[in-house]
């Protein structure tokens, strides 16, 4: 029994979400980080290690985001590489 095509594929559809995924959660960390120093700026408050602060949280959710989906992709390849061992070693 061969594996469907899309099984093969879907490690690769995994790394393309990583890059997706992982760029959306840093865009969207640090627009929510920006948007709320802006009323910080507003009030007059000094902020200055706040917003490093989140600017790095936004970075580090970002990759870990990515880091996730490549997992995913990377196991899903080595179940496949398994699989087609285990199919070649029993014919």
């Amino acid at each position: 029994m061969q594996l469907p095509q899309f099984v093969r594929r879907l490690p690769y559809v995994f790394y393309v979400l990583a890059v997706i995924v992982g760029l959306w959660r840093f865009w969207n960390e640090w627009t929510v980080a920006a948007e709320s120093f802006q009323y910080a700026d507003a009030a007059g408050m000094d902020y200055g290690s706040m917003a490093l602060i989140s600017r790095s949280t936004a970075l580090y959710w970002g990759f870990v985001e990515a880091a996730y989906m490549v997992a995913n992709g990377a196991v899903i390849h080595v179940l496949i590489a398994i699989y087609d061992k285990m199919k070649g070693s029993g014919e």
